[in-house]
């Protein structure tokens, strides 16, 4: 049975404080392994939006390791 690829993916956006946090933390969940997910902005806003971090914990998502990031 042939190896499985583990696929990496990058979502961008402006102030990586939501939208993009939300796709990485939801396809490194639901992916089951077969996806590496991370975020990044071009003007990083230096902080998580606070309602995104709610979202998440309010599905069991971890949000410990999430920081805005460039």
């Amino acid at each position: 049975m042939p190896e499985e690829r583990r696929f990496h993916v990058l979502f961008l956006c402006t102030g990586n404080s939501a939208r993009s946090m939300i796709a990485e933390s939801l396809l490194n969940d639901l992916g089951r392994g077969r996806f590496r997910a991370y975020s990044a902005g071009s003007r990083p806003k230096g902080e998580v939006y606070p309602y995104a971090l709610e979202l998440l914990q309010h599905y069991h998502d971890a949000t410990d390791h999430l920081r805005s990031k460039s």
